[in-house]
Order: structure tokens, then C-alpha cells, then sequence
């Protein structure tokens, strides 16, 4: 054997936690660390002597295993199935599976069976020495692409890094497809065993390292050191899962933003992983992060040969969820559609009984109320709970407010039941006396009892925290509407965070129009310090029209079908991106400086009403069309030409920093601010050109210099 595979095996061995021992020409290897003592004899010299050693150490009392590799490779497989495949870590793995599934059955009827809900999604892959980076859309029903069998196998198969970003809206299925994903992976016999974290948002959670590092302890805790399982996650052997990455980002971070600083540290730590064949997904809310030019810009400084996918789950469609007979019942009652597109709800209706289901929308009472009641009643049958329903529900807003007041989602279990005590003191005092003397609790034990309550979760590090998203977004509005947030502080708007206000947001999506136009109300009376995109988001979804004027906005990624943009001076310098306009009215004196970028125009009209047009109103960035709406902004008004100005090379100059050689990312909407000089008009379509003719791409607001456009602007431009 060579002097280089001697050293090489030696830091094998050693990595996992072996002293080697010279003896003449075979190696061997003694583990002391765990409760019995092992050592592995490796035939690096005869068979005679291996034989002597094996005896030498069995008589010593060692666990002797002897090993025969042919390289480096086959033993770093080997010593990692020993310590990572072996029955305890699977089945913990499976435990941790069961449990999550146990817990999304315990808030559904009787009959429940757990089914993993397939929906549609769109995706991109992007690698920096490809061009094509289109998104595809991939719908429910797509056997051959399903969510998580795709990215299972792309994890599997896929050369080199990867990190994959799953996207959704709060409550969208995130955290299920995490799940199912690792389920997939311990059932189907894979070579690579997955590593699963969840984070939670509490007032202990700090630095991504060193949770991270703590979770590792945590789930390979006295197998392993820690820089082992770092160094199996660089080689791919132990995918990364990291569920809720949205949860450490700052009280003040808006999710429609690119405050990419905010999250380096964290992206420094996963990114530090992303060598060798290392395969990382994280699960996260919808943010313009990802999509930013300081991200992709960051990721091309730290000069990592990686493959990003990202995958954006869709909104659920109910046609998937429920049978068609239940489907039916809910149509024949004319019951509101809008009023179960929830995961949380069609969960609840594809299981409660058939005979409730036919009640519904008979009685006039919500769907969020009904399934609120069963809750509720379900815990007094359960935990022989003497509290009506609604004195419950008084309990865990208040419980929610003080949380979101706090800004965090989870606290320890013993936290929890002392704010249950201290704060409801009356209701349990005078709930104890509803019992006989013979079952009458403490108040203390009362307490405890409605911290185990099916409104509360156990998260990660044995923290406890509201169920599900849906759940904590209904308590916030209700608290929001009700004003308890306002009796207990007059600066509340100040305070709440935007993260806290979107929860409430997507959980009245399904709330009653007169319940939503409360919620719509809160947000319109005080002076909360939200981004443009959210009051923009509220007025399409609680009102379905657009109410208030925009001034320096950015508006990102709404399907907007049937609205009317003709109230004069609506929007001034306001940029809509990567936005899908169906059957809409537009008006130029709507506009004053604002532009779309990457948007997509279908069956649009430009109303004329005898204004004409000028680029003081609006101008369009690489947008298409299914009609002439486009090309009738060019042909309005032929642009004024600066003979003395080559608008291409301005534009193409700005994807290269000075002195630098290779092309940076650009948002459109930077490049549009950059050219401010520069009549819009003459940008737009040089922009439009370079596309066309393969020089650049898009990728919502981001472009990129293709590798024919690298070449076209060094030949042309650089190099001339």
C-alpha cells in the first residue's frame, strides 16, 4: 500500500474518532469513545498478520472488525453507514416523521388519514455557466415531476453543489414537503442520510451557526463529532434540510425588499457548506432575497460553482384536496369558495363527517368558525376541560398577543403555562369551581393543562408555540379587530411586526367579507410602518380593487386579473415587477414616472382618452404580451434620439463593475434608476432589443449578460 493511502486512511480514522496504532505493515484503528470499545484492522500488509492482531485485540476485550478496502473511497462509505445508517439514527428519523404527522392528525375528525396533498409549482434552475434559467410551471397532477420526488431526485443524482430554495406563502405547505422529502429518503434505501432542522423564531434564537451547530449535537449526539457530519454535508453524503429560514430574519426585514444584509450571516454559514457535492434546501416564505442582485452578486464574489433551483409552491386548488363529492356538497350549498382555499380548511373538509359537511353554508356560520368549534370542543371531551369554547379562545389571543408583542413565535413550555396563570387568574378560579370536589384541579394544574392544549405545538429545543400559521394569523386579526392591541398600548401599529401583520393577512384570506373589511379597516386607520407592497397586497384581496395612491413603490410577483388602472395620478414612480396583468384597463394619466418591468400583459387595454403619450407617465422593461399592448407603447411616440449617446454600450457597461471581468447581475428596476438621464423610452427599447437578440435575459426584475452577450460586448465594446 502506498505512503499516500496510509495518510489518507490514518485522517479517515481519525476524523471519526479512531487513534491509530503502527503495527509493522497493518493499520489499526481503536474506538474508546462510546460504550464498548472497537477496532478496526485494516489489511494493509498479510493475511497472517492481520489474523494475529484480530486475536491480540478480540483477547483484550475490543469489538474487532477486520477490513479489506481498495481505496480511500470505499472506506469513508463504509465507516459512514457504520456510524450514520445504523438502526438508531433511521429511526429516529421515522419517529420524527410519525410525530409531525401525528400532530397535524390530532387537530382533524376521527377518521382522519394522513395523505401528503401534491400541488403546483413553478421552478428555475440557474447555474452561472448556463444561460437558460426559464421558469417552468409544473402542474399537480404532473406524475412525472411531483414536487417531492423531483427534488428527491435531484438531491440523489445531481453532480456538485446545489442549494434548492422552497417557496410558499404562510401555511402553503413548506414544512409538509420538508417532511415528506426526508420520509422519501430513509424509505427508499438512499446511499445519503438526511439532516432536518427546523427553526423557530424565539427570543433565544441568535446566530445560524451556532444553532445549527447545536442541532447537529442534538440529533448525532456521543456517535459523532460535529466536524464529521460538516464534513459529510460538504461531501453530499448528508443533505441538509432547514425548515423555516424566514423565522431569524429581523422584526424590521420586509419581505418585499432586497435588504440583503440581512440575512449574509446566515447565508455565509449555509453557503460555507456548499463545496464538493454538498446538497442544501432551505424552506422559507416568499421574499425578494433570492431574486435580488445583491444575492446572486454575493454568490458570484464567493466564486462557488453551485446549481440554485428555486421552487415556488402554488396556492392550493381545492379540486386536489377534496373528493368530488364533497366538492359537490359545497358547490349545491353555495358555499363561498374563496371561503375554504386553505390548506388548514379543505384538510378539515376532506375529513369531517358527510352529514356536518351537508350543514354547512345552511346555518350561515363560517367555515373558520366551525372548524374553531370543533377544536375547542374537541379539548373539553379530551382533557375534560370545563371552559366554553370562547373563554378558550380569550385565553390564546391573549397568549398571541403577548407573543407577537414580544416578536417571537415559541417560548419554553413552563413560560407559557406561568403567562396562562398570571394572566388568567379569574378564568381559572372560577372555572376549578365547575368540578366536584372529588376532580377538582389547582388553577396551576389548569394551567398546565391548557399548555398541552391542541392550539399549542412542540417546536425544536423543546420549545411550545401556536400549531400552525393559520391559527396564529386568525388570533392576531382577531386581536387587531377587537382592539386589544390598542388597550394595551396606544403606539401598537409602531411595534408589530410586518411578518406578524402578513400571518393575519393570509389567514383572512378565507374569513367572511365583513370580517375582512374589519382587518382591512385596522390597517387603514393607524399609520402602520409597511411596505407599499402590503398595502397594495390587502387592497387586491380585501377589496378587490385598488384604493390608495402609491409614491416610490415597488410592486413585485401579483396576478392581477380585471382590474382598472385609470384613476389619475394613482401611481408616481412606482415600479411594478415580474407582474401578470389579465384583462386589464390602463390610462396614462394614472402614471406619472413609474415603468413596468418584466411584466406579462394578457387581453390589456390602453385606454384612449386623448392624452398623448410621453414617458413621463409609464414606460415597459422587457414585458410581453398576447396582443399589441406592448408594442403600442413603443409606436406612441417615436423617442427623442441622442445621436451622441450609444444607449446599448451605457446599458451593457452596467453589468461590469470597474475593472472587473466578470458580468454582474442587474435588476431592471436598478438599470432603469441608473439611466435616469436617459430618455426611458430609448432604454426601454434597447432593452427589448438586447433580449431579443440573446444578449441578455430575464429572470423577473433580474438580467444577466448571456455568454453570447459576454462576447458580443467584449468584441464590440471592451475590446475595441
Amino acid at each position: 500500500m502506498s505512503e499516500t493511502f496510509i495518510k489518507e486512511l490514518d485522517d479517515l480514522y481519525i476524523r471519526y474518532g479512531y487513534e491509530p496504532r503502527k503495527n509493522k505493515s497493518t493499520r489499526v484503528y481503536l474506538f474508546t469513545k462510546s460504550i464498548y470499545n472497537g477496532a478496526d484492522i485494516v489489511k494493509t500488509g498479510t493475511d497472517e498478520e492481520a489474523e494475529m492482531l484480530k486475536k491480540q485485540y478480540a483477547d483484550s476485550g475490543y469489538a474487532v472488525k477486520v477490513r479489506n478496502f481498495k481505496n480511500v473511497e470505499e472506506a469513508e462509505d463504509l465507516l459512514f453507514k457504520d456510524f450514520f445508517k445504523a438502526d438508531g439514527v433511521i429511526q429516529n428519523l421515522k419517529r420524527r416523521y410519525e410525530t409531525f404527522v401525528g400532530k397535524l392528525m390530532n387537530n382533524l375528525p376521527e377518521n382522519a388519514e394522513y395523505k401528503y396533498i401534491r400541488s403546483s409549482y413553478e421552478y428555475t434552475n440557474y447555474k452561472l455557466d448556463q444561460d437558460d434559467t426559464k421558469t417552468i410551471s409544473v402542474g399537480a397532477d404532473d406524475d412525472s415531476h411531483a414536487l417531492v420526488s423531483t427534488i428527491t431526485k435531484q438531491i440523489n443524482e445531481h453532480e456538485g453543489p446545489l442549494l434548492i430554495i422552497l417557496e410558499a406563502a404562510a401555511g402553503y405547505g413548506k414544512t409538509c414537503t420538508a417532511y415528506e422529502i426526508l420520509n422519501e429518503f430513509i424509505s427508499i434505501g438512499s446511499n445519503k442520510l438526511p439532516f432536518f432542522t427546523e427553526l423557530s423564531r424565539d427570543r433565544k434564537a441568535s446566530v445560524f451557526k451556532h444553532i445549527l451547530a447545536f442541532e447537529i449535537e442534538e440529533q448525532f449526539s456521543n456517535r459523532v463529532d460535529s466536524n464529521v457530519v460538516i464534513h459529510q454535508i460538504k461531501k453530499g453524503r448528508i443533505p441538509l434540510i432547514i425548515d423555516g429560514f424566514d423565522e431569524l430574519i429581523s422584526k424590521d426585514f420586509s419581505f418585499s425588499s432586497n435588504q440583503f444584509e440581512q440575512v449574509e450571516s446566515m447565508l455565509s454559514t449555509i453557503v460555507d457548506l456548499l463545496t464538493d457535492n454538498a446538497k442544501v434546501i432551505i424552506t422559507s416564505r416568499k421574499t425578494a432575497i433570492f431574486n435580488s442582485e445583491e444575492f446572486h452578486n454575493w454568490m458570484i464574489d464567493r466564486d462557488i460553482d453551485y446549481t440554485l433551483s428555486k421552487v415556488t409552491i402554488s396556492e392550493p386548488s381545492i379540486d386536489n384536496w377534496l373528493p368530488k363529492e364533497r366538492l359537490e356538497i359545497i358547490q349545491s350549498n353555495n358555499f363561498p369558495v374563496e371561503q375554504i382555499a386553505n390548506p388548514v380548511l379543505l384538510t378539515y373538509l376532506r375529513y369531517v363527517n358527510m352529514e356536518e359537511l351537508k350543514e354547512m353554508g345552511i346555518e350561515g356560520k363560517s367555515i373558520v368558525d366551525r372548524y374553531f368549534d370543533f377544536l375547542l370542543s374537541r379539548e373539553q371531551t379530551r382533557q375534560g376541560l370545563l371552559i366554553e369554547p370562547e373563554t378558550q379562545l380569550r385565553i390564546f389571543r391573549k397568549l398571541v398577543r403577548f407573543l407577537t408583542e414580544w416578536d417571537v413565535k415559541a417560548e419554553s413550555k413552563e413560560f407559557i403555562k406561568d403567562l396562562i396563570l398570571d394572566y388568567n387568574k379569574t378564568i381559572l378560579e372560577e372555572t376549578k369551581k365547575k368540578y366536584t370536589p372529588d376532580k377538582r384541579p389547582r388553577i396551576d394544574q389548569l394551567a398546565d393543562i391548557l399548555s398541552n392544549h391542541a392550539f399549542l405545538d412542540r417546536k425544536e429545543k423543546g420549545m411550545i408555540g401556536i400549531v400552525n400559521e393559520f391559527v396564529f394569523g386568525t388570533l392576531i386579526g382577531e386581536n387587531l379587530i377587537m382592539g386589544k392591541y390598542l388597550q394595551y398600548s396606544e403606539t401598537f401599529y409602531e411595534k408589530l411586526s410586518q411578518m406578524f401583520a402578513l400571518l393575519a393577512i393570509q389567514a383572512y384570506q378565507v374569513q367572511p367579507k365583513e370580517n375582512k373589511e374589519e382587518l382591512w379597516n385596522v390597517f387603514n386607520t393607524y399609520t402602520f410602518p409597511f411596505d407599499p407592497q402590503f398595502y397594495f397586497k390587502i387592497d387586491i384581496e380585501f377589496k378587490n380593487e385598488i384604493i390608495r395612491n402609491y409614491k416610490h413603490a415597488i410592486l413585485n410577483d401579483f396576478n392581477l386579473d380585471t382590474y382598472s388602472f385609470t384613476k389619475k395620478g394613482q401611481f408616481e414612480s412606482t415600479i411594478f415587477t415580474a407582474c401578470t396583468f389579465t384583462n386589464c384597463e390602463f390610462s396614462f394619466e394614472a402614471f406619472k414616472n413609474s415603468s413596468f418591468v418584466n411584466c406579462r400583459f394578457f387581453n390589456c387595454q390602453l385606454i384612449d382618452n386623448g392624452v398623448a403619450y410621453s414617458d413621463s407617465y409609464f414606460t415597459v422593461f422587457g414585458c410581453t404580451g398576447d396582443n399589441e399592448f406592448v408594442q403600442n407603447i413603443f409606436d406612441y411616440e417615436d423617442a427623442e434620439i441622442n445621436e451622441d449617446l450609444n444607449i446599448e454600450k451605457e446599458i451593457l457597461d452596467l453589468y461590469f463593475q470597474i475593472g472587473g471581468l466578470k458580468p454582474r447581475h442587474r435588476q431592471l428596476s436598478y438599470i432603469k434608476n441608473e439611466l435616469s438621464g436617459i430618455n426611458y423610452k430609448s432604454v426601454s427599447k434597447s432593452l427589448h432589443k438586447l433580449e431579443t437578440n440573446g444578449i441578455i435575459q430575464f429572470n423577473g426584475d433580474l438580467s444577466f449578460l448571456t455568454r453570447q452577450g459576454i462576447s458580443y460586448y467584449n468584441d464590440k465594446y471592451k475590446n475595441s
